[in-house]
């Protein structure tokens, strides 16, 4: 597998989803030894955790959430 294929397949690889064994495989073997794949993957993970542990901290406030929810009753 080449950069491209790696690059393009790097978020389905992050999230876990729709890759064969073969294909995991192949994305694990090339990010050792690829410096600048590995880079990319480590950013994109980094950059993953750093949402989910920010993200969580929110709250939504009610004024939006009863925005939302009269947006939802027209339909």
């Amino acid at each position: 597998m080449d950069c491209k294929e790696v690059l393009g397949k790097i978020y389905l690889y992050l999230d876990n989803e729709i890759l064969t064994e073969s294909e995991r495989r192949q994305i694990e073997e090339h990010l050792k030894w690829c410096f600048k794949c590995c880079q990319m993957y480590e950013l994109e993970r980094n950059l993953e955790n750093l949402i989910r542990i920010n993200g969580r901290n929110d709250e939504v406030p009610a004024s939006l959430f009863f925005r939302i929810e009269n947006v939802i009753a027209q339909f």
